[in-house]
Order: C-alpha cells, then structure tokens, then sequence
C-alpha cells in the first residue's frame, strides 16, 4: 500500500524499485490506488486524523476490506475523503498569478486542511502556458503564522520535453528551481542571505514534488524574489483591432462540464 501510495500504479517497476506484478495479479490496481485513496483522506483533514487510516489498515487483510461501506472503520475513511473532496474543490477555484519569467504558477489558499499539494497537482494537470514549468500552491490557513506551499511540475512542462507522462524523467527539477529564485536576493550588509534566514524547511521533497514550510513574512519575500505578478518588460504587447483579450486560463474551463451539443 505504502509503495502504490507513493509511487502510483502506473509507474515501471524496473529496479531498484521492487516488482508488484504479483501484488497486481492478486488484487486489482482499481482496488489498490482506491484503498490509498482512502488511507490518506483522514490525515488531510483539519483534524490530522491519523490514528483513523491505521486502525483501518491494522484491521484490514486485504484492499477490499478498506473499501467495505459495511466496515465500521472504513465508513471513517469514506467521511474523511468527501469532505477533502469539498475543500478541495472550493480552493481550486483560486486564480493563479504568475512569475515574471513565466516559469511559476502561483495560487494562494487559506485552507485548515492539508489539501495544498492535491491542489497543486490537480491544477498541474490544466494549467497550460508556454513557459509554465511548476505550479506553486500557498496554504496561509494550515499552521498559524507561517506558510505551506506545494509543488508540482506542469504537464504542459512534460509535454514541451516530448514525454509523455510523469513516469518519465523529469523535464524540471523543482528543487533546483526554487533554489534559483531564492537566489536571487541580495542581502545588506550584515544581513545573511535569504536561504540562510528561512531555515531548513525550504525545497524539501524530491524534485518532481517539492515544497516548503516558512513563516508568512519570509513567504512574501520569496513571491518578491519570483516576481509574482510581475509582468515581463514587452510580454503583454497586443494588437487593439483584436479588442480586450479575455482571460481563457479559468477554472470554469477546466472542471466544469462542457454542455452537450
């Protein structure tokens, strides 16, 4: 369960990474990748429900039984996960900012939910752009001072490099890209630069999902440092015969339904 929760069904399973074709033959991907679903929904809830996804793991001998309705256990997983569905959904209707070299989508919550890196893979998944690498999701509401933020790499990223899904090798290195923009500060003198000041819990993860936990102060000052919302010098030159351009990267086009024709 914990190695299909990190690494999902549909990675290689080529080594170093341990062979799962006989986990698949005895149960379902379908049951599997449903099972973790459920196992992480409690702990992403503001309660940090952990003690719920363990007591239904320890009594569980199979997926099957994590996706028992009857299961007295399970039903727990089963409120958990609808209402990480609802939160999520409410902050994904967030509209994204973006750095001044393109290359970072930003979308700032306030959720007391752990639902910052769903977000940010479910946007990483839409949001398209030319220059777009990463897709940054700001959670100011889930520890009190300080910041959250997740990280995900832009399938349009992937795209661009000619992969065709995530399995591949990374276009990005996320870690090596925040990096870059912290960098970017130019400390006064006697003051230690800004990586220095933000401690430890800076670009933690690996470089297909990184992310960080700073104080909301420091947060600021790494969005100067990226240039949110900073349009590049000569990159919003449009033609007035075309009229007012409308905004197409909207959430309305990405997650509602289309009306049938």
């Amino acid at each position: 369960m914990g190695t299909i929760g990190d690494l999902g069904s549909t990675f290689k399973w080529e080594p170093p990474f341990p062979d799962m074709s006989s986990v698949f033959k005895r149960y379902t991907k379908k049951s599997m990748t449903e099972a973790v679903s459920l196992i992480n929904a409690p702990r992403r809830t503001a309660i940090f429900d952990v003690i719920s996804a363990w007591t239904a793991v320890k009594s569980a001998n199979s997926p099957e039984d994590i996706l028992s309705p009857s299961s007295q256990t399970s039903q727990r997983l089963f409120d958990a996960r609808r209402e990480i569905n609802l939160e999520v959904e409410r902050c994904s209707h967030t509209a994204p900012q973006f750095s001044s070299d393109g290359k970072v989508a930003l979308l700032r919550i306030r959720s007391a939910a752990q639902v910052h890196p769903v977000v940010a893979t479910r946007w990483a998944g839409h949001l398209k752009s030319s220059a777009l690498e990463i897709v940054m999701v700001a959670n100011e509401g889930y520890l009190p001072g300080l910041v959250n933020f997740s990280c995900r790499i832009a399938r349009c990223a992937y795209a661009r490099a000619g992969k065709t899904n995530s399995s591949a090798a990374p276009p990005v290195d996320i870690i090596e890209l925040l990096k870059h923009y912290a960098d970017r500060d130019q400390p006064a003198e006697g003051q230690l630069p800004f990586r220095e000041r933000i401690g430890d819990n800076f670009a933690r993860g690996h470089k297909q999902a990184s992310g960080g936990i700073v104080t909301a102060e420091h947060f600021e000052e790494f969005c100067n440092l990226m240039e949110i919302g900073v349009k590049k010098e000569g990159s919003s030159t449009r033609s007035p015969r075309k009229g007012k351009a409308v905004q197409k990267n909207t959430l309305d086009g990405y997650f509602k339904a289309k009306p049938k024709t």
